[in-house]
């Protein structure tokens, strides 16, 4: 069985998960408008999202323009104009507020906490250490069952059966390792640890991040499809732990083959009349205790491999890539909201907040199964300011078409004189 995926009923996400261009064509094929006004709301919805798209893309350059210090990718050469703390919070407010209107939300500390207690579904239990790190935020869009077929050896199910897991659709990762002075200080300050030993113990931690440590970087990462007991491997300093299971096996069998190889070792030894008998005979028991030691370093070997390999199909896109990925969907989300919210003011007419609100979320139930949490303030919101929406009191309505294009041409001449 393949893997399937599918949105749970009993929670509603802000996300809309139709593509524009679909819901757009959607709209116009829901036999809601006249010939003549299908014909003028193609041209409004080119209009206002060329029109937003323009606006949010000066937003993208200030956005990359103020995380170009903290990209551990670039290649310029940086010369701070101001304080690296002020433009590090200028940095996080802006992704907070980009992440808002993608309509992502914050994995809170506890959720955090739990996942972090779980052991993955992978069969691989990982350790994260976040004292490495002076800040760690992670959001979320869109909860999902994930179920695929898996032998299940601990209930004796040898034959594939239906397993569901928790995942998290898309999965946003900031994390700013501590630098190096950081990290020796609080080695020397908390672990009483020389600085000699404590500037090797650092530096060997940033080589086998493959980092200097030197200077303040961010790292911005984008995953989709994680399961929900899968954090810790989007850590670059994730730490593999053996399972209670794995150690018994080793043990059992390990123990059985190195204590079999001491008694024969002992019995030869004993026996043993020439030297080079005896050196054969303790070269036998050192091979008897390598293969168990070789045996643990395969299995790390093959839990690293497993982590390697998902994160190879989870990753969407990191660092400043990341950010423009981050904006187009925020941008998609912007205009979903906008255009919901215009095409069902102007085909129902005068109606208040809550059942426009209630019109657009039975829509997309009805149309595509969806059961969501429509974000209605934001997108009377974006109305409003690009004055396309009509509001006396509790009552709104939308400008006509004709009125909505002649004001979107003229907001776009603004755009092109400056």
């Amino acid at each position: 069985m393949n893997k399937q995926i599918h949105y749970q009923a009993d929670v509603l996400e802000r996300f809309i998960p139709i593509s524009l261009n679909k819901l757009a064509s959607d709209l116009l094929s829901s036999n809601l408008l006249s010939t003549e006004q299908k014909t003028e709301f193609k041209q409004f919805f080119n209009s206002y999202t060329s029109l937003y798209h323009a606006k949010s893309h000066s937003q993208l350059l200030r956005l990359k323009s103020i995380y170009r210090p903290f990209n551990p990718d670039r290649e310029e050469l940086i010369t701070q104009t101001t304080e690296p703390d002020e433009k590090l919070k200028q940095l996080k407010g802006e992704l907070n507020n980009v992440l808002e209107k993608a309509n992502f939300e914050k994995l809170s500390e506890s959720d955090l906490n739990e996942a972090l207690n779980k052991i993955s579904p992978l069969g691989v239990k990982v350790s994260v250490d976040f004292n490495e790190f002076s800040e760690v935020a992670l959001f979320y869009r869109g909860t999902a069952v994930q179920t695929e077929s898996r032998r299940n050896w601990k209930k004796f199910q040898f034959k594939k059966l239906p397993y569901d897991m928790q995942i998290y659709r898309r999965l946003f990762v900031l994390l700013q390792p501590k630098n190096r002075k950081q990290r020796i200080k609080e080695l020397i300050e908390n672990d009483k640890l020389s600085r000699k030993k404590a500037e090797d113990k650092v530096d060997d931690a940033f080589k086998a991040l493959g980092i200097s440590g030197e200077d303040d970087v961010v790292y911005i990462k984008l995953f989709k499809d994680i399961p929900t007991a899968d954090l810790e491997m989007l850590f670059p300093n994730t730490r593999i732990k053996m399972r209670l299971f794995d150690k018994i096996k080793i043990g059992v069998t390990g123990g059985g083959g190195a204590a079999g190889g001491i008694m024969a070792t002992i019995s030869k030894f004993s026996a043993a009349i020439e030297p080079m008998s005896a050196l054969i005979a303790i070269g036998g028991l050192l091979g008897v205790l390598w293969r168990q030691i070789a045996k643990i370093f395969s299995q790390r070997a093959k839990y690293s491999a497993i982590l390697t390999k998902n994160l190879y199909f989870y990753s969407l896109d990191n660092n400043m890539g990341a950010l423009t990925y981050l904006f187009d969907t925020a941008e998609a989300e912007e205009c979903k909201e906008a255009l919901l919210a215009y095409f069902f003011l102007l085909t129902d007419g005068e109606t208040d907040r809550e059942k426009l609100d209630k019109k657009i979320e039975a829509y997309i139930y009805d149309q595509y199964n969806i059961p969501m949490d429509f974000e209605i303030d934001d997108g009377l919101n974006k109305l409003q300011k690009s004055k396309l929406l009509s509001k006396n009191n509790a009552v709104l309505n939308a400008v006509s078409l004709v009125d909505a294009n002649n004001q979107l041409k003229q907001d776009w001449a603004k755009v092109i004189e400056g």
